[in-house]
């Protein structure tokens, strides 16, 4: 390969990557963290649920027909319109009630999502109140932002050049050098050199993974969108049936009618399906043209979806309803959407792909310093310039640690009642991390920034651990006892990060004090 051709790469490389690197770093961090999303979900539910929830036998607990009657009761919900079931899973024991309760504006409905308790059917507390996997599920997809996801679906295309460029370079060496370390005999520049090449090329099947799925799914998104405005005049109904997405509908008749056992039908419907059903969608419930939708994960497929709607008055899985062929797209979109979150995989491959997620959350890093060091005496760039690359480097990839540790303190000590209680997290973690970034910008001295974020995001979640023992270790410990184990799992994984945090930050401190002592002896 001719040295022009590897020149040129090199500079795109290195000008691409910086430029969508603080917004890339958000989205691997996030998506780390949002490979344990059910483990998430779970540990900011539960220990808030203990005095509602009493651990008994399958056949104790209440029909899920009745805990949908008795949420009818409760409150006026419009049954015309859908109601939404999440079934309670290994990882978190509860329902997910999603209601159209009706307001006191006519014809308006707002839906309401509850945690209930399968056990007695009491509402153990809003969904919206825990919102801190999803909060971090969303900086992933779209950095909760408007138009976001097409923002995302711009740097993933700009970071699926970065990886090409990057095998162009180091196309020649990718064998021979595949684990070449220098050590710390070698200058500065060479170790971020080496570490920035070991790292990017042992992660590279995972990163490409990542590039082309989110690549697919982001730009799937746009041509949708171009697709809706210029081919369909906006009819979404139109574009959705002719892609195998049709929309199912069925006409309130005003005729009450009984409706069947749900769990007879879920259990009878799993049976025949080789499936494990995950939620219901009920619509017309208890009239004569009711419509159960039953949505489900196939026992042997990690990404084959069931998704069957059942005429209760014909008591059947009609075939109008559920046509016999599949829906590849749906399929294809599906298989994917498994594979870049690890469905496929056990807890042991997402502790994997969660490592390497962080290791290229580094490579981010490392890869802007290398940029820095470069270009340090170029007087063709303004040092202007190049001081605000290194705040926002700064303040962007180091000031996310004590934001997100932050929002897991606040998520584990607000009360479940606060209002506003999922806003505050949010407005918490983004406070945190705009002024990180802004100090980043005053600091003289990186370093001692560095060790002092580190040292104040250990003791964050020390304080957390904290929490955890003095007032939640009861309910950490009873769910661990009856099998679910996800709490103590991840409040250990804070304590041991807190630990790693707090050594980190005191070494760094360390370096720097022999640094300047050293300094001002010569």
């Amino acid at each position: 390969m001719k040295a022009s051709t590897i020149r040129s790469a090199l500079e795109g490389h290195g000008w691409i990557g910086l430029f969508i690197s603080i917004p890339l770093f958000i989205v691997f961090w996030a998506g780390s963290l949002t490979l344990f999303y059910p483990e998430l979900k779970a540990w900011s539910v539960l220990p808030h649920t203990l005095p509602h929830t009493e651990f008994r036998s399958v056949s104790d607990t209440l029909p899920l027909s009745e805990v949908v009657d008795t949420a009818l009761s409760e409150y006026d919900v419009d049954t015309q319109e859908r109601m939404f079931v999440v079934l309670p899973t290994d990882t978190l024991p509860l329902y997910e009630l999603y209601l159209p309760v009706k307001q006191n504006e006519a014809d308006h409905t707002e839906l309401t999502s509850l945690y209930v308790d399968p056990a007695n059917g009491k509402t153990v507390a809003p969904i919206d109140s825990f919102h801190l996997a999803d909060f971090l599920y969303g900086l992933h997809i779209d950095l909760n932002l408007p138009l976001g996801d097409h923002i995302v679906g711009i740097i993933t295309l700009f970071f699926t050049v970065v990886i090409f460029t990057g095998l162009i370079v180091q196309f020649k060496k990718l064998i021979t050098h595949f684990f070449f370390y220098r050590g710390s005999k070698a200058t500065q520049r060479y170790q971020l050199t080496d570490m920035h090449n070991v790292v990017g090329v042992m992660s590279l099947p995972y990163t490409f993974m990542y590039a082309l799925t989110g690549l697919m799914f982001n730009l799937g998104l746009i041509s949708q969108i171009v697709t809706l405005l210029f081919v369909y005049d906006g009819d979404r109904t139109a574009l959705l049936n002719d892609s195998g997405f049709p929309k199912i509908t069925e006409s309130y008749a005003g005729i009450e009618r009984e409706m069947p056992d749900l769990d007879a039908l879920v259990a009878s419907w799993e049976e025949e399906q080789h499936a494990k059903a995950h939620s219901l969608r009920l619509t017309n419930y208890g009239d004569d043209n009711a419509l159960i939708r039953i949505i489900g994960q196939h026992e042997t497929s990690f990404s084959q979806r069931i998704d069957m709607t059942y005429r209760v008055r014909e008591n059947a899985f009609t075939t109008e309803l559920n046509p016999s062929e599949r829906n590849a797209f749906a399929d294809g979109t599906r298989f994917l959407y498994a594979l870049h979150f690890g469905h496929f995989a056990g807890l042991d491959v997402r502790v994997v792909f969660f490592i390497l997620g962080l290791a290229v959350c580094g490579l981010i890093i490392v890869g802007n310093m290398l940029w820095l060091n470069k270009f340090q005496n170029n007087r063709s760039i303004s040092q202007r310039f190049k001081r605000n690359i290194s705040a926002l480097t700064l303040g962007g990839c180091a000031g996310i640690i004590p934001a997100t540790a932050t929002a897991f303190l606040l998520e584990r000590t607000l009360a479940a009642s606060l209002d506003e209680r999922a806003l505050i997290v949010e407005a918490a973690f983004f406070l945190v991390y705009g002024l990180s970034v802004v100090a980043a910008f005053f600091t003289k001295n990186r370093l001692k920034m560095i060790s002092v974020t580190v040292l104040v995001s250990g003791l964050i979640l020390a304080l957390l651990t904290f929490v955890d023992v003095i007032f939640h270790s009861q309910a950490i410990m009873q769910y661990f006892n009856a099998g679910y184990k996800n709490l103590f799992s991840v409040s250990f994984t804070c304590l041991s990060f807190s630990c790693l945090l707090l050594w980190l930050g005191l070494s760094l401190l360390k370096k720097g004090e022999l640094t300047r002592n050293t300094v001002t002896n010569h």
